[in-house]
């Protein structure tokens, strides 16, 4: 009886000191929006931080996908419920939009980031209103996968192309070739995240999606028409299939498609899947090299001064050189940091796996936008242009016409 009374005494103890390591620790509540492999990566690096740090406590919380988060912080705005930080989409507009540039302030703090250290687009596509609301994280860019095996079996050189023309001109090719040998349901080029795509090759032509303001869409503009139409003349020409690319990635990885434009957040998934040799390129270019920025970003929301300075620790400890590198190598999103992608595990990872190579070094191309309130707009007015054009309801430039005229009438109501 004395031993289990000595033994009930001592897990009251062990209880209880554990209780009080815990109370000792600030607590704070980080949601994410990133699921699968990368989202596994993400809460090992938490649970690697939680158990390094002796006065810290994250509790991660996955909050579904993009939309669902984005919905679910809505809510919590409205209902003063936010979390101390988190890994969500579109994050100024839940920042910056509302006032709060808590990370600007920190990162401009005794306790900042080297900036210098992380390319500039990086800050820009985090800024509301010309000012930074939230930090990079997992970002990621267009890039070109290409089947080599179809290149050969075509007769062409295995190797991707370096402009529109020679895009065009081996799809032709390929066209042509897979009529001859009777194969079916084959495309040669297709687009996933079509919105995206033709972002980028506006920026390619030499056109711009907004004004320098960001109060007005530039898309109807010639440089940026000429895109649209060489968009519509690669489905013209039997060379894309058109209102099918929410299919291009299977179709890619079924083998039936020798380019397929998709992120770079995607490499991982389609280099374990694939049975043929697949390679990744730069995009093509025009008059100028170009992709846009995807991805979500890191944040605070306001609330005790002993909670804020563990969110920016929290963050600041993800940041870190050794941590990004960490983070780019087990995900496929880009380094953020300038020392990341020039460190040797970057480096060796292109050795081992050179089909990140392209998607990490054509960040010297990257161009983003600012985030601003009607983002979401322009990205769903873009899918119904691809929509108008494709279906040939409209010219292109009666399409990009009517997108600039209904993103300003937008921009009118939300005055």
């Amino acid at each position: 009886m004395k031993k289990v009374l000595i033994f009930s005494l001592v897990l009251t103890l062990l209880l209880a000191g554990v209780s009080t390591a815990m109370a000792s620790k600030v607590n704070i509540t980080f949601w994410y929006a990133i699921g699968s492999n990368a989202g596994r990566v993400f809460k090992e690096m938490v649970d690697e931080f939680n158990a390094s740090n002796d006065h810290i406590f994250v509790d991660a919380i996955y909050t579904g996908n993009y939309g669902e988060t984005a919905q679910k912080v809505t809510a919590s705005l409205a209902a003063d419920t936010l979390p101390n930080g988190g890994l969500i989409p579109a994050t100024p507009l839940f920042t910056g939009r509302v006032g709060n540039y808590l990370i600007d302030e920190y990162l401009h703090g005794p306790q900042g980031l080297d900036m210098d250290d992380f390319y500039d687009e990086f800050w820009n596509y985090n800024k509301y209103d010309g000012r930074i609301a939230s930090l990079p994280f997992n970002n990621s860019t267009p890039v070109l996968f290409y089947n080599k095996d179809i290149l050969r079996q075509a007769g062409l050189e295995p190797k991707a192309p370096d402009t529109w023309d020679e895009l065009v001109e081996m799809a032709i090719h390929l066209r042509d070739w897979a009529t001859q040998e009777g194969i079916r349901n084959f495309s040669p080029i297709n687009m996933r995240n079509e919105d995206w795509m033709l972002k980028g090759f506006i920026l390619q032509n030499g056109g711009e999606i907004m004004n320098d303001h960001y109060s007005a869409a530039l898309i109807n503009e010639p440089e940026a028409v000429e895109a649209i139409e060489f968009w519509v003349s690669l489905i013209d020409q039997g060379l894309m299939p058109a209102g099918v690319h929410n299919r291009a990635r299977d179709q890619f990885i079924a083998g039936n498609q020798a380019f397929l434009f998709d992120s770079t957040a995607g490499i991982g998934t389609i280099a374990a899947t694939v049975e043929f040799d697949v390679a990744t390129a730069m995009l093509p270019g025009n008059k100028r090299k170009a992709v846009t920025l995807g991805g979500a970003g890191l944040t605070m929301f306001p609330s005790t001064p002993e909670k804020q300075d563990a969110t920016w620790e929290f963050l600041s400890w993800l940041l870190t050189p050794e941590n990004v590198v960490r983070w780019s190598a087990s995900t496929g999103y880009v380094p953020i940091r300038k020392s990341a992608l020039e460190s040797e595990e970057i480096q060796q990872l292109f050795e081992e796996q050179p089909y990140y190579r392209a998607a990490f070094e054509q960040l010297e191309h990257v161009v983003s936008l600012e985030h601003f309130w009607e983002l979401g707009a322009l990205d769903d007015y873009l899918r119904t242009l691809i929509s108008n054009v494709e279906y040939k309801s409209m010219t292109p430039q009666q399409a990009a016409d009517k997108l600039v005229k209904d993103l300003a009438d937008d921009f009118e109501r939300n005055k």
